[in-house]
């Protein structure tokens, strides 16, 4: 079971309040991303294959790009949470004061600690996300805040370091290969067509492609699939079997179990939850 969802869209990026009720397959995001805990069970998140914590008093913390997952155990309660999908320029400014701003080695840690404070932030964007109207900027002003509190507080000392070999493109190959994967997400067969045209064996070319970027070209597709997904599930009013076709799917049920499975809810519902959004 998932409730609904509620999504809120802006300069800082997205923010979606969503229940987990089911498993949450291994992917990544081109934003660096927060996980708070907002109801329900404490639970965890599996990032780069490390457990961290998600409760009441700790946030989990991702990179960009940085593979993550949530392995739901049958019969477990559901949990309530908030994701940040932090826009790089808005993270950027905001973050100025921390120093040189590297989205793939942003956190310091997987895990950070919600203070009291913090909480109270929190809360009251749970309420701006479930009915309550204020301004834009007053919405901006509260994530800012939230964030800044997160980044401010010291680590509680548990989760992973960045690895360091994620999206080093030092080979011309991946470099084409992560373009070409960029601007043709929808084509299943792009990958076979990449080791084709660059005369690469496909044990090397997977090989070399995990260790420029840190996953498979199949993950890498899907991280781009899924942002084009929510983009034409939020900013068009495609039809989503028109989205489903655009992206590849030759049937809106495979594309609907996709976006189920990378972000705990189906597009329909995605979709109504920016609309409620975005008509106020």
């Amino acid at each position: 079971m998932t409730a609904a969802v509620r999504v809120m869209l802006g300069g800082f990026g997205r923010v979606a309040l969503v229940e987990l009720g089911h498993g949450l397959v291994r992917h990544a995001h081109p934003h660096c991303h927060m996980l708070f805990k907002v109801g329900g069970a404490d639970t965890n998140f599996i990032v780069d294959d490390v457990p961290i914590p998600l409760t009441d008093d700790s946030v989990v913390l991702v990179d960009a790009w940085r593979k993550h997952e949530f392995v739901y155990k049958p019969g477990q309660p559901p949990t309530q949470i908030i994701a940040l999908y932090m826009d790089s320029d808005w993270l950027s400014s905001l973050s100025s004061d921390l120093g040189e701003f590297n989205p793939l080695h942003f956190f310091k840690s997987s895990s950070g600690h919600v203070s009291r404070a913090t909480y109270r932030i929190l809360m009251a964007i749970v309420d701006c996300l479930n009915g309550a109207a204020p301004s834009k900027a007053e919405i901006e002003h509260l994530l800012s805040h939230l964030v800044l509190s997160v980044l401010h507080q010291p680590s509680p000392g548990t989760g992973t370091a960045a690895p360091s070999g994620r999206l080093h493109l030092v080979d011309w190959r991946i470099r084409k290969a992560v373009k070409y994967l960029q601007h043709n997400s929808g084509d299943f067969e792009t990958i076979e067509y990449m080791i084709a045209d660059m005369g690469m064996s496909r044990a090397n070319f997977f090989r070399q492609f995990k260790a420029c970027t840190g996953m498979s070209p199949g993950l890498f597709q899907n991280v781009v699939r899924l942002e084009q997904a929510i983009r034409l599930t939020i900013d068009t009013q495609d039809s989503l079997s028109a989205a489903a076709s655009s992206l590849g799917f030759s049937d809106p049920a495979h594309f609907s179990r996709f976006f189920r499975n990378h972000t705990a809810v189906s597009p329909r519902l995605y979709r109504q939850g920016a609309s409620d959004w975005l008509s106020r």
